[in-house]
């Protein structure tokens, strides 16, 4: 009987692991990489593979050499990941699945342990994807107006100032939780670079804000009986400050504060 041979075994190739310093090499000069191609891409994966080989936790030449073919496979997959684009401006965080859930279902949500039943995850997540991708309910939208609304407009043009030396004023309309219309006019031009108020110059409330009050109205399908309340941003104006007397040893001494305001008496601290 003829001799049965034995079977060839092909050895598997191992997934070779990156040392996490090696990662940290590559990832420094990623953008490097990215930014050229051709010849020129080849010269600066040459320049990585050397610096991260340093770090290789082997100094065997064969391996180190095969490694430059890891390095370009990592930076290849890391090119091709989508990332989404970083909003120029962060007003806060985006709508959470726990957060819907606190503002929806609160009897749903476990005290004992703080979470929720699988169910109402899933509908919770669902939730907030859509408050997200589209807008949140009115009543969660007038809640955000009424606490955030003046800050991150003042946020918003201040930093367009600061960043493109952009002078803004926002005229803003929108319905609070009883669905009364707020007219808002927002102007933080005398805070910075010396400027003047938009607001305070010209016609205001003979021209502008009778033809915004019109526009919005008609935008929130309001009653041309109902009187929106108008709401207008105050101006931050910075406190003096309070020169104090000094002793004989030339301690400080601190005024009788007594009859002073508790906003007063805070600043002082």
């Amino acid at each position: 009987m003829p001799r049965s041979e034995s079977p060839i075994v092909v050895p598997q190739q191992r997934k070779v692991r990156l040392d996490k310093s090696e990662v940290m090499v590559l990832r420094a000069h990623i953008e490097d990489w990215k930014s050229v191609k051709g010849k020129e891409r080849s010269r600066v994966l040459l320049a990585i593979h050397k610096e991260a080989s340093l770090q290789a936790p082997t100094k065997e030449k064969a391996i180190l050499k095969a490694r430059k073919k890891i390095y370009k496979q990592w930076l290849q997959n890391q090119s091709r990941r989508k990332q989404a684009p970083k909003a120029l401006i962060k007003y806060g965080r985006r709508w959470m699945a726990r957060q819907v859930l606190i503002h929806t279902h609160k009897a749903l949500i476990r005290e004992e342990t703080g979470e929720m039943a699988g169910k109402e995850r899933e509908e919770a997540e669902a939730m907030a994807e859509r408050w997200n991708n589209e807008a949140a309910p009115p009543d969660i939208q007038a809640e955000v107006a009424k606490t955030k609304g003046a800050d991150m407009i003042e946020h918003f043009t201040t930093e367009m100032f600061k960043m493109a030396g952009m002078r803004v004023c926002v005229l803003s309309a929108w319905k609070d939780g009883n669905g009364k219309l707020m007219l808002g006019g927002h102007d933080f031009n005398e805070q910075f670079g010396n400027g003047k108020s938009f607001i305070k110059t010209r016609d205001w409330d003979g021209i502008i804000m009778p033809e915004w009050v019109e526009y919005a109205g008609e935008q929130f399908n309001c009653d041309d009986a109902e009187e929106p309340q108008m709401v207008r941003s105050k101006k931050r104006v910075q406190r003096m400050l309070i020169q104090l007397e000094e002793d004989a040893n030339g301690w400080p001494i601190l005024p009788d504060a007594k009859e002073w305001k508790h906003a007063e008496q805070q600043h002082l601290i």
